[in-house]
């Protein structure tokens, strides 16, 4: 019987060295091969080279042959078929474009839809006066008026005189020349502002993963070089700025990426609540280290070039002295590269703040986003309730503070946003010019 197999094997090595695939036997070492095969160490050293020329050969005829023949073998079933271990490849994060024919460098690409820059926040100082901010004095200065109005009244030098039975007689003086005057210094408006900013947004889901949700933190610090709302007309004004952020993951570091976002926008003033506003910005992101991978992204390569163009209605009622109620719907409709970020989002977002001192705000928020990408089919929805805290420290710092929950899901099934977060950030303006 083993006689047998043997044949077959030798058979199978007849027809491998004919077909030329991989090497080349000697006739008369084949029966030295065959004496000394029955000692068992032999043996399954034998076996081993047998295995290996099976998998290399090609064509079906002979796998099949081999198959027959290794399943009379008594040492096959204690070794494996495939004798090279595969080294197993390093866990990616799931795709994070949502589809599954992209390519490597964007499945790598880290998950923006739970980033802190999607997070609002408070009108910016300029955007505040315009929308009339609420007396929070109004009180003092009514008893400041009624202090005034009670004051006994000065009596003048004509009632004096009468008293006296005197009569005075004004005699003009001599007309002097006024005396020289340094002409007054013009002060002239600022036209922009240079911000630094710094900050930290903590998750228990960074990727928004449903299989594998992943809990990291974001380091972000940057520069702002914005433009004042120039005005236009009575109630239009124009506002451009330049941002450069670093965005560090405190555990994920492959995923490091450095942000540049430029953003012009026109400002509408509808009523003394209530104004528009048309908004276009280009942001691009860029890997800030090499990866693992030898055949993936290098540091400085760019994974999203995105121009958005977005109209805002917002809206701002004063309830009482220090209680306002905040809303704001926007439309924006984004263009990426890559395509598969092609999407048209429908935001809202309404805020109730409370004043507890002029510099001290306290609010709880509600935001929904719902995104329809173009390009293929998926539709997310992401809704965040949170509370925050803005405390301006001076009239160049100020800080923020937010926590709370993101819920919402999407029709790509591993994406999930459930989860909850914390943020702090703080602002400090270095100059005007």
């Amino acid at each position: 019987m083993r006689l047998k197999n043997w044949k077959n094997l030798f058979f199978c090595i007849f027809l491998a060295s004919s077909s030329g695939s991989w090497c080349c036997i000697k006739v008369d070492a084949a029966e030295s091969a065959i004496t000394d095969a029955w000692h068992p160490k032999n043996l399954a050293s034998t076996q081993v080279n047998y295995q290996q020329l099976c998998q290399k050969l090609e064509p079906e005829a002979i796998n099949s042959l081999c198959k027959q023949s290794s399943k009379s073998h008594p040492l096959d079933s204690q070794m494996p078929l495939n004798l090279t271990q595969q080294t197993p490849e390093k866990a990616q994060v799931p795709d994070k474009t949502g589809e599954s024919g992209d390519s490597q460098k964007q499945n790598e690409a880290p998950q923006l839809e739970s980033q802190p820059s999607v997070l609002p926040t408070s009108p910016s100082d300029s955007k505040e006066q315009l929308l009339n901010p609420p007396q929070i004095n109004q009180s003092q200065r009514l008893k400041r008026l009624m202090q005034l109005l009670r004051s006994p009244k000065q009596p003048s030098h004509s009632d004096s005189d009468r008293e006296l039975g005197l009569r005075v007689r004004l005699l003009p003086l001599e007309q002097q020349p006024p005396p020289l005057k340094e002409k007054p210094v013009v002060k002239l408006k600022p036209i922009g502002y240079l911000q630094a900013h710094i900050g930290y947004f903590q998750t228990n889901n960074i990727f928004s993963s449903n299989d594998n949700p992943i809990e990291d933190g974001l380091i972000f610090s940057g520069l702002t070089l914005a433009s004042a709302y120039f005005p236009l007309g009575s109630k239009t004004y124009l506002n451009g700025s330049i941002d450069g952020n670093l965005i560090r993951y405190v555990n994920e570091s492959q995923y490091h990426y450095n942000q540049v976002r430029f953003n012009l926008s026109l400002y509408q003033q509808l009523s003394r609540r209530m104004y528009g506003e048309i908004n276009f910005s280009n942001q691009q992101l860029f890997y800030a280290n090499n990866s693992d991978r030898l055949d993936s992204f290098k540091a400085g390569d760019r994974f999203l070039n995105e121009n958005s163009l977005q109209l805002s209605l917002g809206r701002r009622d004063i309830l009482t002295p220090r209680l306002t109620l905040e809303s704001l719907y926007e439309l924006s409709v984004n263009f990426a590269d890559p395509q598969s970020r092609d999407r048209i989002i429908n935001s809202f977002w309404v805020s109730l703040n409370y004043y507890l001192q002029k510099p001290l705000q306290v609010g709880i928020d509600y935001q929904v986003n719902l995104s329809d990408f173009t390009q293929r089919d998926r539709e997310d929805q992401f809704h965040r309730l949170f509370g925050h805290l803005n405390y301006r420290i001076s009239d160049t710092t100020n800080m923020n503070i937010q926590a709370g929950v993101s819920l919402g899901s999407s029709t790509v099934e591993y994406i999930d946003f459930d989860g909850w977060f914390f943020s702090i950030n703080y602002n400090l303006q270095l100059g005007q010019f």
